[in-house]
């Protein structure tokens, strides 16, 4: 999957979507605040009822309009490092490894601490509250390791 298309389908880029498109009021919900997820969520619902109501040609109409060209694109385009780590891997043939070193603490309350290895040899390394922000942060200090 391209860089691009991965951020256009991912779950950040949908609930900013959907935040911005979905007013709160719509949604109904027994929550104080409703969650960034609720709102992806709730855009992907949209999109499957507009296709099953109206087709494929009107969805995409709607998918071009409020997804494909959404300003949340060229923001989520510059925190990606996982991938721009992994296309500088490919293109000069370096292994990259994600390890998690060390996970602490409660289930309900987790922390990872994940480092990152080229060829084996560690270059950076981050903790979070899950392994995919970790894996992030460690991505994005790898990379202005190298670059």
């Amino acid at each position: 999957m391209s860089q691009k298309r991965a951020i256009i389908v991912g779950r950040k880029h949908l609930n900013l979507v959907g935040k911005k498109i979905i007013p709160t009021k719509e949604i109904k919900s027994k929550l104080n605040k409703i969650p960034l997820s609720v709102y992806g969520n709730t855009l992907e619902a949209i999109l499957g009822a507009i296709y099953i109501d109206k087709g494929f040609g009107k969805t995409n109409l709607f998918v071009q309009k409020y997804i494909y060209t959404s300003e949340f694109l060229n923001e989520l385009s510059d925190t990606d490092f996982k991938s721009k780590l992994l296309k500088y891997s490919q293109k000069e043939n370096v292994n990259i490894e994600y390890k998690v070193e060390k996970q602490e603490g409660p289930d309900h309350k987790k922390e990872f601490l994940i480092a990152i290895y080229f060829n084996y040899n560690k270059i950076a390394e981050a903790r979070a509250s899950s392994k995919k922000e970790a894996e992030q942060k460690a991505a994005k200090k790898a990379y202005k390791t190298v670059f």
